[in-house]
């Protein structure tokens, strides 16, 4: 089967959540035999040297990319508040992008095309143009609910005003757009259930993220230190961090005045910087965060907004790390309370969550030893891709149930 992934931006180097879930979908797509290709955007941002991606990586997937400035304008994005439109899309609806879509699709055929975001949903008339493949969106999150759970704990007014209008305005698109996919891979149950409310009817595969598990190392003799990696540039991220740092670590100090947290990510803000001390160690962008992550045990997720499967919490539980969560945070994820993670979600909850871990470490080193197992069982890559392929096959051969008459 040939797919053609679409991609916000470059899946490679696979540095944080969303390069991570792409780089790791074309791989498990690969070792189901499917013949992949890339294209993606290739933002200011986030921007990477084609040059610099390694060889195998290009005969892989021979990727393609089409730069963009997708830098938050304030003047488009004024214009946007009358427009009743979705800035959030409209920043990604590109003709240089079009044009090389075309072009591609001239010179190629694929069976599936497979959009990585909503934010691709531009282009789906293009393709209905030039191709009968059929096209699939595999979203990482539902967006809306990400902006929503925002708004819900912004205090200041206007702001939540305005995180209020986001939500809104991406709800309605999504609920206009939804059936005009061929079926839709969820990450997780509860998002497949939202696109139902939104009223899908195409066929729904729910597929979490799968990595390489025999790539990551276990190191069950790691001091019982606590880290938190995630990409600083991400709104929940910095909410969860600074949630963290006010309610929960002065109080873990005060109790355990030895313990060492590691708060680590690109784009950390300077606030975050200035709040270094020997117990607390701020780090910004990590270039090898399997290396990063070896010697510290206990890996906090102190999620409060967000939305879909967050991929440091898979690549925790494949390193056989104790994860402590909130509820948010540990969203999709098969987990067993206690057993494989350890839930918490106020600030008391998630201090005895630490505290345990740290006076027993015999338990924390049990509950990483089962997240390994999960992630061995659940989310290796191979197990991830037939999957989906099936679910293509099915798709392709008109015999797959829509999403209305499937189990919900």
């Amino acid at each position: 089967m040939r797919i053609l992934l679409l991609c916000l931006r470059s899946p490679y180097p696979p540095a944080d959540g969303g390069t991570i879930a792409m780089y790791n979908m074309a791989k498990a797509l690969k070792k189901a035999q499917a013949h992949v290709k890339i294209l993606a955007f290739n933002t200011k941002k986030h921007f990477v040297d084609p040059a610099g991606i390694p060889v195998d990586v290009v005969s892989d997937f021979n990727p393609e990319f089409v730069y963009l400035d997708a830098t938050v304008k304030p003047l488009p994005a004024l214009f946007n508040l009358v427009s009743g439109s979705s800035y959030n899309v409209s920043r990604f609806n590109t003709n240089l992008f079009r044009q090389t879509l075309e072009q591609l699709l001239d010179r190629e055929e694929f069976d599936v095309i497979q959009m990585e975001s909503l934010f691709m949903t531009p282009y789906l008339n293009t393709i209905r143009k030039k191709t009968k493949a059929k096209i699939i969106l595999r979203s990482h999150n539902v967006e809306f609910l990400i902006w929503q759970r925002l708004a819900a704990s912004e205090k200041n007014s206007i702001r939540k005003w305005y995180l209020q209008l986001l939500s809104t305005r991406l709800k309605n698109y999504e609920r206009e757009i939804v059936n005009n996919f061929d079926g839709i891979i969820a990450l997780t149950e509860e998002d497949k259930k939202l696109y139902l409310q939104l009223g899908a009817s195409v066929p729904i595969k729910v597929s979490p993220i799968g990595l390489d598990t025999e790539t990551y190392s276990v190191n069950y003799n790691a001091p019982l230190s606590i880290v938190h990696l995630g990409s600083m540039d991400w709104l929940p991220n910095i909410e969860g961090v600074e949630w963290f740092l006010e309610t929960v670590y002065p109080k873990l100090i005060q109790r355990f005045p030895n313990s060492v947290v590691s708060l680590a990510g690109k784009s950390m803000p300077e606030k975050i910087y200035s709040l270094a001390t020997g117990n607390l160690h701020i780090e910004g962008r990590i270039d090898d965060a399997k290396k990063y992550l070896l010697d510290k045990q206990i890996m906090i997720v102190p999620l409060l907004s967000g939305g879909g499967m967050r991929v440091k919490i898979i690549e925790g539980m494949t390193m056989g790390k104790t994860i402590v969560s909130t509820t948010i945070g540990a969203e999709g994820i098969q987990y067993e309370n206690n057993k494989n993670i350890l839930i918490a979600d106020s600030p008391e909850a998630f201090l005895d969550a630490i505290s345990k871990c740290i006076k027993d470490p015999e338990l924390a080193f049990s509950i990483g030893r089962e997240a390994r197992k999960l992630a061995e069982t659940v989310y290796e890559n191979k197990i991830v891709g037939s999957g989906i392929l099936e679910f293509y096959t099915s798709i392709s051969k008109g015999n797959h149930q829509p999403a209305d008459s499937q189990h919900a």
